[in-house]
């Protein structure tokens, strides 16, 4: 720990009692005395602290550091994340840096119904600050892909992610069917990877409570902003702008909180090790959830495939 005895020393002169005044001592200088008492006072308190905050540091890092055991997170970026982000020490999420990707952007609108004034990119771009604020809350570091309306590239959104050494990876998107029929908020995720289908089931799992009516599964999909990226990887539409109830949810503000709180709830019990029913079945296995499942709104707006 830190030694404080040369700020008590700064305050009086060798010799000198700590803040007493001596006989014949003039006003003036008894007053400057006395403010020096009182800055070396706030500088001492400054330094336990920091001197707290190094410790609370320390201890937290082992945790940090195992809880990315899969490997994408080296201890010196652990080191960093912790030092640098003291103010998300709280929370089931301290130490992880989770990417959010709202899918789309500029020129490339995504699936919209123009009549309810529901445009694709907007909405994903209106999610991500709304899961970036959730997560924040739950303790964890967020990187946004893109903050506002730009044009971004699949490959370029996975290069960001990876070089942010993010410990999760969420795609946002809303979706489309020729069948007005179909609904539900449903995720995505990368046939091959055993950790991203752990995270998209539990994401499922959590988006289902919100809308119970909602009977979607979790379904494995090789697209290309999740075969570029190198950490568990999840994609998730919010729901279907060609269907009237989804259209009707993404316009209320409730029904966003709600599902960006899901997916953090999701990705919570992904960090804490978790698992759902049937979730150490081999993937692709699990049953249909009809045929608009199997096709995001992607596919045709950002050839995901």
């Amino acid at each position: 720990m830190l030694s404080f005895g040369w700020l008590l020393r700064s305050a009086d002169p060798p010799g000198k009692p700590l803040g007493r005044r001596c006989r014949g001592t003039p006003p003036r200088m008894a007053s400057r005395r006395m403010a020096n008492i009182r800055l070396t006072a706030v500088a001492m308190l400054v330094c336990v602290g920091l001197s707290a905050a190094v410790v609370v540091a320390a201890l937290r890092l082992p945790a940090v550091i195992a809880v990315s055991a899969w490997g994408r997170q080296t201890a010196a970026a652990s080191i960093g994340r912790l030092l640098a982000g003291s103010a998300t020490f709280d929370g089931p999420l301290s130490g992880m840096l989770v990417a959010v990707d709202p899918g789309h952007g500029g020129p490339d609108r995504g699936a919209c119904h123009l009549p309810s004034g529901l445009v694709e990119k907007e909405i994903n771009l209106d999610m991500a600050f709304r899961l970036e604020r959730a997560l924040k809350a739950n303790g964890a570091q967020v990187f946004l892909t893109r903050r506002d309306d730009s044009f971004l590239s699949l490959d370029e959104r996975a290069r960001r992610a990876n070089e942010r050494g993010a410990d999760v990876f969420v795609s946002l998107h809303v979706n489309r069917y020729p069948s007005p029929e179909c609904f539900g908020a449903q995720t995505f995720y990368l046939p091959e990877s055993l950790e991203g289908r752990r995270l998209a089931l539990l994401i499922q799992e959590e988006l289902r409570n919100v809308y119970p009516p909602n009977y979607r599964q979790a379904l494995p999909g090789n697209y290309r902003v999740l075969r570029g990226t190198a950490m568990p990887a999840a994609l998730v539409e919010i729901g279907f702008v060609t269907n009237a109830t989804d259209r009707a949810l993404m316009q209320q503000d409730d029904y966003r909180e709600a599902v960006a709180a899901a997916i953090v709830r999701g990705i919570v019990r992904f960090v804490q090790g978790e698992t759902v029913a049937g979730a150490l079945a081999e993937p692709g296995t699990g049953p249909p959830s009809g045929a608009a499942g199997s096709a995001p709104s992607g596919v045709a707006g950002e050839g995901w495939g």
